[in-house]
Order: structure tokens, then sequence, then C-alpha cells
């Protein structure tokens, strides 16, 4: 009876198994955080370009209707 405890691994396997799953769900969570600030930096800068350009185009249009 000892021996069989001693050597059934199952469980041992298994929590290794969910530590492994845990920890690439962190990485996962922790990737996509710091690209989710990426894209909110990156179209603000868009944003930011787009307004100026239709300001520069509507500018330009006022000036060739003077």
């Amino acid at each position: 009876m000892y021996n069989k405890i001693i050597n059934d691994k199952s469980g041992q396997v298994s929590a290794e198994l969910i530590l492994l799953i845990a920890g690439i769900i962190i990485i996962v969570l922790i990737a996509v955080n710091i690209y989710k600030n990426y894209l909110t930096d990156f179209t603000q800068e868009i944003n930011d370009t787009e307004v100026n350009n239709l300001i520069e185009e509507i500018d330009n249009l006022n000036n060739k209707l003077k």
C-alpha cells in the first residue's frame, strides 16, 4: 500500500500542469495589458494627425474660395 502512494505521481503532474497553465495566463495578461497601452497611445497619435490634416484641408479650401 505504501509503495502505491509513493509511486502515484498523478497528483503532482496535475499540480504542475495547473501551475504551467497559470503561468501562461499571467504572461498573456501582461502582454495584453502592454499591447492595450500601446494601441491607446497609437490611436491618440493617429487621431491627432487626422484632425490636423482635416483642419489643414479645410483651411486650404477656405483660402481657395476667398
